[in-house]
């Protein structure tokens, strides 16, 4: 759950890093719903609609609105260092390594203990595809957010289209017949809040830094540990689950409640 870090060439943004780690309060807070009722299913909890619903959209979008938001400051910081094409795209690359393998981990793991529910094409995999896609797309600034505009719609309408087994369709946004395990997280509609990131982050940071605009942001003083897990956001992502379940079945044990471990059988 990551994206370049705007630090290279211009200092840390607190806001972005504050803006990550609400993200990752709100993922916390989700999937402590989701493990009651993994492992609690005489509780009266549904994670998939309504107010939860709402919280596990929010996480996401955030999540790659800053994806979004980051691409188009550390593009234009390098740039602002002279980095320009191949040079530039290679710097991205290594950065979309790191979460590529942590995808494939993620879905290596969850394959194993979820089985059928594994995650096939995740918030990860996601992010890595848009960290491939945006650093191609920054310089269209504002008509970013047109395209986001044209990725969500698009979305919507896969989201109903007839579930295809076709390689490649789950990818894109179309449902599998078998369904598409936890944390599916399509490219369309889900490139949206990244298009609309790289739309913001282009007026909001030009070359990498705060516009304008940003000599009147105060820094808080609670600016640096609020920011502090948002700098950190991938390891968390990837143990914070490993924490939560035994956490939350021990929660249910000692609450008398009857823990069922049938999903990872």
């Amino acid at each position: 759950m990551s994206a370049p870090a705007p630090a290279t060439g211009g200092g840390r943004l607190w806001e972005v890093d504050a803006l990550r780690t609400a993200a990752i309060v709100m993922m916390v807070a989700y999937h402590v719903a989701y493990d009651v009722d993994l492992l609690g299913p005489g509780v009266d909890i549904d994670p998939f609609s309504g107010g939860w619903r709402a919280l596990q959209v929010a996480c996401g979008s955030t999540f790659l609105f800053v994806v979004g938001v980051s691409i188009t400051i550390s593009n234009g910081r390098a740039r602002a260092r002279g980095l320009t094409g191949t040079a530039l795209y290679r710097r991205h690359l290594r950065r979309v390594g790191q979460v590529a393998a942590a995808a494939l981990l993620v879905s290596v793991v969850t394959r194993v203990a979820l089985g059928d529910d594994w995650v096939r094409f995740g918030i990860l995999h996601c992010i890595a595809v848009a960290m491939l896609i945006g650093p191609l797309l920054v310089r269209l600034r504002w008509a970013n957010a047109v395209l986001a505009a044209g990725a969500l719609a698009l979305g919507l309408v896969l989201r109903d289209a007839t579930p295809s087994d076709v390689p490649g369709l789950l990818v894109l946004g179309v449902p599998a017949p078998g369904g598409a395990g936890v944390d599916w997280y399509p490219l369309f509609p889900w490139l949206a809040p990244v298009l609309l990131g790289l739309a913001v982050g282009a007026a909001l940071y030009p070359e990498g830094r705060r516009g304008p605009w940003g000599r009147r942001l105060p820094e808080p003083r609670w600016a640096v540990p609020a920011g502090l897990p948002g700098r950190h956001a991938l390891p968390i992502y990837l143990v914070h689950q490993p924490v939560l379940i035994p956490l939350v079945a021990a929660a249910l044990a000692l609450a008398g409640v009857d823990v069922s471990w049938a999903e990872f059988t």
